[in-house]
């Protein structure tokens, strides 16, 4: 809180709005006027200022591990503001097949953005598998919008009675036995973001993601002061799903309920992460956060997942859990 109202005093002052004090003076909303700050050209440029942007926006540290299907690499980045390569593997191997992932049983390791689940132990593991495991979160919420299929895809080893042997994956992504125990000391599987693709990552610049951290911000404010038609005006009318179920309309007709009660709202994005999504020019970012949710009807905290695509400066969100 201190640092909210620190940085909404030092903008203001850069700002040289002397409006916002005297809107206080008059009015007391603090709350009010902070979170139009957040909204403001000045801080997301103070957001942005020392930030390396090449694979996203991260507002905690976090590892990028970054793999190249065809050319058979795998990166790890720490992010901390900046990125720093911290590792970086040559003797990979991915699915026995090439292409993106579309059935069970196709052999193709997957295209996209990805966390890791869990980490699974020798003692829990076969053989084959190796030392240890790390098993992703595919199929994400955008593989089933899309209508993608298949399932276990997995961070492994080499089978331990032969560790040296090549061999084609069902899927899943292999590094030798060694390199994988020293991927293990340089992540934490839970601050993980994995990016998939064939040779070329897409990435991202300061522009883009001010626009995207702009309109997010935009997005939280209305959505908290209960302005539908602005806080509709976010999503994508002919292609959004929630949790892949609700369309447009039905979620509209939601949230025009919700709305109507102008319940006051206490609503909070932590560890905000928007990674740019693999998607041949299309401008998809995958962003999640930990969002704090309360009005006098409703309780919620836990993980927001959206996706959205940048278009003429706007956001368009087509998919959220």
């Amino acid at each position: 809180m201190k640092l909210l109202l620190y940085s909404f005093i030092l903008i203001s002052f850069l700002r040289a709005d002397m409006t916002i004090f005297d809107n206080y003076r008059q009015n007391y909303n603090w709350e009010k006027e902070a979170d139009k700050i957040l909204c403001s050209d000045e801080y997301i440029n103070y957001l942005l200022k020392n930030k390396d942007v090449k694979f996203g926006y991260y507002d905690h540290p976090v590892n990028v591990i970054v793999c190249f299907k065809n050319k058979k690499n795998l990166f790890v980045y720490n992010y901390n503001d900046k990125l720093q390569l911290s590792t970086k593997f040559t003797n990979i191997l991915t699915g026995k097949n090439s292409g993106d992932k579309w059935i069970e049983g196709d052999g193709k390791t997957p295209i996209g953005v990805y966390t890791l689940k869990y980490k699974l132990d020798d003692n829990k593991l076969s053989d084959f598998y190796g030392p240890l495991a790390y098993p992703t979160n595919y199929p994400n919420l955008y593989d089933k919008y899309l209508g993608k299929g298949g399932h276990g895809i997995w961070i492994h080893g080499f089978p331990k009675d032969n560790p040296n042997r090549k061999f084609d994956t069902k899927g899943c992504i292999a590094l030798p036995n060694d390199e994988l125990l020293q991927l293990s000391k340089k992540i934490d599987y839970k601050d993980t973001i994995l990016i998939i693709d064939t040779k070329n990552l897409p990435t991202t610049n300061k522009a883009k993601i001010a626009v995207i951290l702009k309109n997010l911000f935009k997005w939280r404010y209305y959505w908290k002061y209960n302005k539908l038609d602005k806080y509709l005006s976010f999503y994508d009318k002919n292609n959004f799903k929630k949790n892949n179920k609700l369309n447009f309309k039905e979620f509209a007709n939601m949230k025009k309920l919700i709305f109507s009660h102008q319940n006051h709202k206490i609503l909070k994005f932590t560890n905000l992460q928007i990674t740019p999504y693999p998607s041949k020019n299309k401008n998809i970012y995958r962003v999640s956060f930990y969002e704090f949710f309360k009005s006098n009807k409703t309780t919620f905290q836990g993980q927001k997942i959206v996706y959205l695509q940048l278009i003429d400066n706007k956001i368009k969100i087509f998919l959220e859990n």
